[in-house]
């Protein structure tokens, strides 16, 4: 007679230890790099890099690190000094900055975080995928700067644009008016003699040409009283063209008062005359001073 064996307590047996086996091995062969994996260090002193230290150990390009600056560390190298195989081979961090590999001495970079107890540890496989990984977070930097740079630009476009336009319906404005203030002040004349002068630039946004320009100014002492002259708190100065359609013109007058008390001053009304015979009165010309923002 045939006795069946049952097999269920023997399954059960094996299946727990190799469940613990398994999960053993799991946690053994863990990897500690992955890809968002990234070592830094800081630079304990300054050092320059770019010749060859080693046959095995080469620089690529000329690179100065300061003491405190933070790098990337790719690699962990053991090289023997300019090649020479009987000297005492030294240690040396295979370091990224930017797009170059330099080596640094190990003693002059201190590992920070967690890996400064581990990096010793790790294979050549394991720095291959820190490289990747620093490279590749160095081009989406470039990126990122790359458009940031772009949407600065697209703003700054933008931006002109809207200035441009602005200017461009000031000056139609100003057209009707008969003439444009680009700047206007007062100048000390010498350091040697008493006397203030006024230096004006005045701009022609009309399709006329322009004969004479009338100005008329009122100087200001420091608490902003008119400065009297023989009795007169303003003064008309005669600026002559030509001055084209679309073009500008600079006038300055020596000794329009003659005294230093003047610290600022206006022009209260401007008449224009043009080639044509027609003039234009401008009764306010506070209102075609270009506006500094539009023209920067």
């Amino acid at each position: 007679m045939k006795t069946k064996t049952n097999f269920k307590w023997l399954y059960h047996a094996l299946l727990v230890p190799m469940a613990i086996v398994i999960s053993d091995s799991m946690v053994v062969g863990q990897a500690v790099v992955n890809d968002s994996t990234i070592i830094y260090g800081k630079l304990l002193n300054d050092e320059s890099t770019g010749k060859p230290l080693t046959q095995g150990c080469n620089s690529t390009g000329s690179v100065r690190f300061y003491k405190g600056e933070t790098v990337s560390i790719i690699g962990l190298e053991t090289c023997h000094p300019y090649g020479n195989m009987n000297a005492t081979p030294g240690k040396f961090y295979h370091v990224l900055k930017d797009t170059g590999a330099v080596f640094i001495p190990v003693t002059s970079i201190k590992v920070l975080g967690e890996w400064a107890e581990k990096i010793t540890s790790l294979t050549p496989e394991d720095f291959v995928v820190i490289e990747n990984n620093v490279r590749k977070k160095y081009r989406e930097y470039v990126r990122l700067q790359e458009q940031e740079a772009q949407e600065k630009k697209r703003i700054a476009d933008s931006l002109e644009v809207v200035r441009v336009n602005k200017l461009n319906a000031f000056l139609d404005k100003a057209a009707l008016k008969g003439i444009c203030i680009y700047e206007s002040k007062p100048f000390d004349v010498s350091e040697y003699t008493d006397g203030t002068g006024m230096e004006m630039t005045f701009y022609n946004p009309t399709k006329k040409e322009i004969k004479y320009i009338h100005a008329t100014v009122v100087g200001y002492n420091a608490v902003k009283d008119p400065v009297i002259e023989l009795g007169k708190t303003s003064h008309t100065l005669k600026c002559i063209g030509p001055m084209p359609p679309n073009d500008h013109g600079t006038y300055k007058f020596d000794y329009v008062w003659h005294s230093d008390l003047v610290e600022t001053a206006k022009v209260t009304t401007i008449k224009v005359q043009y080639m044509d015979g027609t003039e234009k009165v401008i009764a306010k010309p506070s209102e075609v001073v270009i506006p500094r923002d539009l023209l920067e």
